[in-house]
């Protein structure tokens, strides 16, 4: 099995995620986009811009799993170091949210930078290799493995960037509480 391949392949499910997130719960991207001046005032409502991004995501995450166009590697490598970008813009402006997967309480940590930057990091490396596919079809039954092994990557992934930092950040606090 190809180990850049599953975490591209991871890469792109966690896209498909955050960008269902972003399509069902808009606010809090909305918020953090208006916030980081991320398009023009009064071009389009920050709500259609969350849901536009989210669609984008979802259709480019299943257009990489689902075909052998490479270039769609490069494409998704670049998004997560746009998404890098703008949460370290959300780090200095103070965000409460990092805006990810729509969520209010996933506050932008640097772990969520390294970790998009990681992502494309995987993105660019899988651009030679083979796609999600092509991996599959040399696997038994099916790429059952393939499949499951994505999976559990895309899962932790998303551990890492919304459950951990709030603990990480409940964690800070009680330290300054003295509790």
């Amino acid at each position: 099995m190809d180990a850049v391949t599953v975490l591209y392949a991871s890469a792109a499910v966690l896209l498909v995620i955050a960008g269902a997130a972003k399509v069902i719960r808009p606010a809090t991207t909305a918020a953090l986009m208006e916030m980081l001046g991320a398009f023009l005032r009064g071009s389009v409502s920050g709500t259609h811009f969350a849901r536009a991004l989210g669609l984008a995501e979802i259709t480019l995450g299943i257009a990489t799993l689902l075909t052998d166009v490479a270039a769609l590697r490069v494409v998704v490598g670049v998004l997560y170091v746009v998404f890098a970008i703008a949460v370290w813009r959300a780090i200095s402006v103070g965000a409460a949210s990092c805006g990810c997967f729509g969520r209010v309480d996933a506050p932008p940590t640097w772990l969520h930078v390294i970790g998009n930057l990681s992502l494309a990091v995987c993105s660019f490396g899988s651009f030679a290799g083979r796609s999600p596919l092509e991996v599959m079809e040399d696997q038994p039954a099916a790429g059952a493995g393939f499949v499951a092994a994505v999976g559990v990557l895309a899962g932790l992934e998303l551990v890492v960037f919304t459950a951990l930092p709030e603990v990480l950040e409940a964690r800070k606090s009680t330290r300054a509480t003295g509790s």
